[in-house]
């Protein structure tokens, strides 16, 4: 019998094994009545992490390492629609869910998730949204009903697989709200948050979401990222302690501390980064925002954003 309800949960690893938090999310989303789909580059995975897939009924999709997220999901759909899957195929979807590694999920709330999303009005739903260039949902948790799944279908499959992240986040991403809006998909977040959501993620922690980026725990930001903390007002939430707020709050019983990522920079990197932080903070961006207001005054163009407000 076809299973109408699949999750497709893309993963980029580079070693055999699966890292501890990602097999946290498969378990406890194979709890729920959806088919559970692992995504992931090509290579040689341990017996135990197969052993793991079976024991949870968890269907594993092999691919290149091309277009990030939306790549691998692309060529899974791809084979359905051309009659490849095992399992189900593309018109027998009736609900789809994706998802992808970069978010660390540290308590099982996903069926509370699916079914707050079922009582929804809308007919596409994510945890998140973002306001910046265009409003649209976050794509590392997209629940789809069936009123979205066209629409989003046609806009993955006729948009070429993108060769960089930014590519990715503007063509396939923020390109989706377009291609919702065109086809009167509605969307909704069902955790909207006051800040903007790079720097939202202490009042997420304490509202009990349960989730975080990735990101944000490894520290992982280039030099121009950090600046976009600092231009808005956000250099404590760049500098917060996420491990300690996540530890504070609550894991779930089965989520080991051990699996929460730590900061990829050493601990001198860590110093010297954050001088240069405090210094664009106090000096070197009051000294930029004051340089860019002149020149459009002078220009008598309009500046738009709210980081131009003081």
């Amino acid at each position: 019998m076809q299973n109408s309800k699949i999750v497709l949960y893309a993963s980029y690893q580079t070693g055999p094994e699966l890292p501890g938090y990602v097999r946290f999310a498969l378990q406890h989303l194979a709890e729920t009545p959806f088919r559970v789909v692992l995504l992931t580059n090509k290579r040689e995975l341990s017996p135990e992490t197969l052993q793991f897939l079976e024991d949870h009924n968890i269907f594993l999709y092999l691919t290149e390492n091309h277009g990030y997220d939306f790549g691998m999901w692309r060529r899974f759909l791809k084979d359905l629609a051309n009659g490849k899957g095992s399992f189900t195929t593309l018109s027998g979807i009736s609900r789809l869910v994706l998802m992808n590694d970069s978010i660390i999920y540290y308590r099982n709330r996903f069926q509370d998730f699916f079914e707050r999303a079922e009582r929804s009005g809308a007919d596409a739903i994510s945890l998140t949204e973002n306001h910046e260039v265009r409003y649209h949902l976050q794509s590392f948790f997209l629940y789809l009903k069936q009123e979205a799944l066209g629409a989003f279908f046609m806009h993955l499959l006729e948009t070429p697989e993108q060769d960089s992240y930014q590519d990715v986040v503007h063509r396939l991403e923020i390109g989706m709200a377009q291609a919702f809006e065109d086809a009167e998909v509605r969307t909704e977040a069902l955790y909207p948050t006051r800040q903007r959501i790079l720097f939202a993620y202490p009042e997420l922690i304490t509202a009990g979401a349960g989730f975080i980026k990735c990101r944000l725990l490894q520290r992982r930001f280039a030099i121009k990222e950090k600046a976009h903390f600092i231009r808005h007002g956000a250099l404590d939430v760049l500098n917060a302690d996420y491990h300690k707020m996540i530890v504070d709050s609550g894991m779930a019983e089965d989520f080991k501390e051990e699996w929460l990522p730590s900061p990829t920079d050493g601990t001198l990197h860590r110093a010297a980064s954050k001088l240069w932080e405090k210094s664009f903070d106090k000096v070197g961006w009051p000294l930029m925002r004051t340089a860019i207001k002149a020149k459009y005054k002078l220009l008598g163009k309009k500046l738009d954003g709210d980081e131009y407000n003081n």
